[in-house]
């Protein structure tokens, strides 16, 4: 016989026919065990039905692979232009692995152009990720280039790596206000709004329109939203353009036009700052008394580190045991990232020192947890310093109606007692968390310079006399 194909016999009656077997690995994906057409009587006929036959046939194997393997993105109406061209690389890398050649690939592509409608001039209702794998069989990635980065695109990419949607421990408020947030600039803009063409009047446009939004639930239902909620809103579609600028690759003279987009305040809002008030003495007292005495035991001891150290709710009940070190000269606490706990900000990682009642609390604390590894296992959890704010708002509201009287307000507390005391705005951020601005700062100073430092400045804060351990360094510091 003259002519010789791959899967290619002679039939008895002295014709050509295809004839493959399923591989094993898809049979029961494909409802057959061979694939078998006869290709005609002579060997011409044969060489002119063969190509054609034999790529659907490649095609339907990879389908069913792919079927196999979970990774049918076709199946995903949700999937995004990029995500659907990522996945038609993939299939023609597949196929490329298997030695299909240039002339059969685009064979491939006719062959799923033909299952399709067609119109005049090309196939019609493709899925994106069918229509980008027939145009990069036909053409090739070299010619056929990925769709151009777009907002959606951003926020996907950032939900996955930055907030970790997929991590059992994510924040899910975080994924949540991201994809609310997004939306209503895609809403404005339109799902295809290509990063690198977004302009600074798109942008004024966006934040105008957020701006003339009204309340619809909780207090205050039908006043406009705040200047402080818009500018916090922002924030995140100025993070997640930067996101996504740096991880596509975008050219560096492409300029964010939500970075540092101003938010005019009016009559119906406040600016960020004049949200909360410190707690006035005597309501601090009496808070507190009220806390002390009728709260539980374990939420009574957060109430005091919150005082005590200025941190916010989430850093003090998600402190883990080994966080805290009471012995030593210098006892403190290290507030870090963690499974259980992310941390609002960079700079919000630091070590916070433990003087006066704020020590006794954490050495109250840690006997309480003995042999476990959080710090306080109840509220220790995804979303526990949510229960542990609810259970102690209910007595700060037992004492005051005041709206800027929150759990939160004791951070301003500490800031304010700070301020009072004269410490230097440095050892304030350290205390507190807040962003270094200065290099220098970030950059240079060990911890245990640092940490008695700050240990001197919060004495001074809470009014505690300095002892003479207190200006003596020890060996001990040193493994701060």
């Amino acid at each position: 016989m003259g002519l010789v194909l791959k899967h290619v016999e002679r039939t008895k009656s002295g014709g050509f026919q295809y004839r493959r077997r399923v591989p094993k690995e898809v049979l029961g994906i494909i409802a057959k065990r061979e694939f078998k057409r006869r290709l005609g009587d002579t060997e011409k006929e044969a060489l002119a039905a063969y190509p054609r036959y034999h790529a659907q046939v490649q095609l339907e194997i990879a389908k069913a692979k792919r079927r196999r393997t979970g990774s049918e993105h076709a199946a995903r109406p949700d999937a995004s232009d990029r995500e659907a061209y990522a996945e038609a690389l993939q299939r023609r890398a597949d196929l490329v692995a298997r030695g299909v050649t240039d002339d059969e690939l685009s064979l491939v592509a006719d062959a799923m152009a033909d299952s399709y409608l067609q119109d005049e001039w090309e196939p019609v209702g493709v899925p994106p990720v069918e229509r980008h794998t027939i145009n990069v069989l036909r053409v090739g990635p070299d010619r056929y280039k990925a769709p151009e980065a777009t907002l959606d695109d951003a926020l996907r990419l950032y939900r996955k790596e930055h907030l970790r949607e997929n991590d059992p421990a994510a924040d899910s408020r975080a994924v949540a206000l991201a994809n609310r947030v997004i939306a209503a600039v895609i809403k404005t803009l339109g799902r295809d709004a290509v990063l690198t063409s977004l302009t600074r009047e798109e942008a004024r446009k966006v934040r105008d329109e957020m701006l003339d939004r009204v309340k619809k639930t909780g207090r205050g239902v039908g006043d406009k939203v705040s200047p402080a909620t818009v500018s916090r809103e922002l924030s995140i579609v100025s993070a997640v353009v930067n996101f996504g600028k740096t991880e596509f690759g975008l050219p560096e003279t492409f300029a964010n036009p939500f970075n540092n987009l101003r938010v005019p305040t009016n009559d119906a809002g406040v600016k960020a700052s004049d949200k909360r008030d410190p707690l006035p003495p005597k309501v601090l007292k009496a808070v507190r008394a009220r806390v002390l005495s009728r709260a539980d035991a374990k939420l009574a001891l957060i109430w005091r580190l919150i005082e005590g150290t200025g941190c916010r709710i989430a850093e003090v009940t998600g402190l883990r045991v080994e966080d805290v070190e009471v012995v030593g000269n210098l006892p403190h606490i290290r507030i870090e990232p963690h499974e259980l706990r992310r941390l609002k900000t960079d700079s919000s990682r630091r070590i916070v020192p433990l003087v006066g009642d704020a020590l006794e609390a954490a050495e109250e604390a840690l006997e309480f947890a003995r042999g476990g590894a959080m710090l306080f296992p109840s509220y220790g959890r995804p979303r526990g310093s949510d229960a542990a704010s609810a259970a102690l708002m209910k007595h700060v509201r037992a004492v005051t109606p005041d709206s800027k009287h929150v759990v939160h307000s004791l951070r301003h507390n500490m800031k304010d007692a700070l301020i009072l005391a004269e410490v230097p705005s440095l050892d304030q951020n350290l205390i507190l968390g807040h962003v270094l601005s200065d290099v220098g700062d970030r950059t240079y100073g060990g911890k245990p310079a640092r940490l008695r430092k700050t240990t001197w400045a919060m004495k001074r804060a809470l009014g505690i006399p300095l002892t003479a351990a207190d200006v003596q360094l020890t060996s001990e510091e040193e493994s701060y």
